[in-house]
């Protein structure tokens, strides 16, 4: 395990934007490396973003519990819980999937995103710190 520095980037075509800067740890398990760190948000939730060649998996675990899975031109199922015992699965569309050695970037839209007519695109960088 080795830690990173992590640049995140949320971008919403709203013209909204989340964006932090934080440490984490970065590991390679073989099959697919495993990124975690605390979000740098309200929220402050425990963030885990697995890996592969062809596909990334994120938990984030804390007030909200959400899992997504992102696969290039595929339709996966979100899956959200809050303290409130507010529990909901989503239809979620990745349109675009770059993995790199130190990047990933994500353009997807939920279901609700379609409602609306927005899109996401999530850009993540990272690099290795002492």
């Amino acid at each position: 395990m080795q830690n990173i520095e992590i640049d995140f980037k949320l971008y919403v075509s709203d013209g909204s934007m989340t964006s932090f800067i934080t440490e984490g740890t970065y590991e390679d398990l073989g099959e697919y490396r495993s990124i975690s760190f605390v979000e740098d948000t309200t929220i402050k939730a425990n963030t885990t973003i697995d890996i592969y060649q062809e596909r990334v998996l994120i938990k984030r675990l804390g007030e909200m519990n959400m899992t997504m899975e992102y696969i290039m031109g595929m339709d996966t199922t979100l899956y959200l819980t809050t303290n409130f015992n507010y529990d909901i699965s989503m239809n979620n569309y990745t349109s675009f999937l770059e993995i790199t050695e130190d990047t990933i970037n994500i353009i997807y839209q939920t279901q609700i995103d379609k409602e609306q007519n927005l899109t996401h695109n999530l850009f993540l960088k990272w690099h290795f710190i002492n």
